[in-house]
């Protein structure tokens, strides 16, 4: 984790990295809120490119229970962005002790020891298309011809995680988790119906300390503390908002390569975090040749 950086400084870096200067401006200014909203954009194209472990994260969905005859559906947080679909993600059905009656809060679950972290059922997650159609198997284990493949599976439609079929008992009385990838916060961009931290109105006038009077109290501490790189943001913001620049359009091809090399180095640090903590191999023996 980084230790990110506060709006204030994020928007000089910008402006540093567009104009080569130093500049000055308060939330309330227009050119303020021009950087902010192109910093959302670029975090919004940061989020889209791959499914990073960063931002990775464990959701207890509940248990899987249902009305008779009825599939359990589960809604989706609004802090989840998606459901992580890297190599051998699954949603993990976790028994449940047989004291538990499913009445604590979602996130008592694994704490209380509500549910046994050795024994749950892996379901794959499918697309919606593969979720709807009726596999057939060619051959069951015992040799019948063209049987109903009843395996279970998981799709996500919307913002709802649900499955292909009813599940069994054996199935039903478990804990759903599943691995989800966050959604990266927004940069809080200001306007006239903005109040300061004591309620009155912004005021951005300079203390004796150099400090603002009454900023805007939505006005974030610290931004961009789960990016690996901040320097990526304010390179990229910079590329876009040099744009709009007309002294900076020559600049525009050096921030933009300099933010994807930033982007490629990320991405790199964050494959190599899944890679196997050794190498496996296979001495060879003797070989025929005919």
């Amino acid at each position: 984790m980084s230790a990110g950086m506060t709006p204030y400084e994020f928007v000089r870096q910008v402006y540093y990295m567009q104009e080569k200067v130093l500049l000055d401006f308060w939330p309330s200014d227009d050119k303020y809120k021009e950087v902010i909203v192109e910093a959302n954009l670029v975090l919004q194209e940061l989020q889209n490119a791959e499914d990073w472990t960063w931002l990775r994260d464990r959701l207890e969905l509940g248990p899987c229970t249902a009305p008779f005859g009825q599939i359990p559906e589960f809604h989706l947080p609004e802090w989840v962005y998606k459901v992580s679909t890297l190599n051998h993600d699954s949603v993990k059905l976790y028994r449940m002790h047989p004291h538990c009656h499913c009445s604590h809060p979602m996130h008592m679950w694994y704490e209380d020891g509500h549910y046994s972290l050795g024994d749950y059922i892996q379901v794959p997650i499918a697309s919606a298309g593969d979720n709807q159609w009726r596999k057939e198997l060619q051959f069951d284990i015992n040799g019948r011809i063209h049987v109903p493949d009843r395996k279970l599976r998981a799709a996500v439609i919307g913002d709802v995680l649900t499955f292909n079929r009813q599940l069994t008992p054996n199935e039903a009385h478990r804990i759903a988790v599943v691995d989800v990838q966050r959604r990266i916060r927004q940069l809080h961009v200001c306007d006239d119906f903005c109040k300061g931290a004591d309620g009155n109105a912004v005021d951005y006038t300079l203390n004796s300390d150099g400090s603002w009077k009454n900023p805007c109290a939505r006005i974030e501490d610290r931004v961009f503390t789960e990016i690996p790189d901040p320097n990526y943001v304010v390179i990229a913001t910079a590329a876009r908002h040099a744009e709009g620049s007309p002294p900076a359009q020559a600049r525009i091809q050096t921030l933009v390569d300099a933010s994807q090399k930033i982007l490629s180095a990320m991405r790199q640090n964050d494959a190599s975090a899944t890679d196997s903590d050794y190498l496996e191999w296979d001495v060879p023996g003797y070989i025929e040749i005919v």
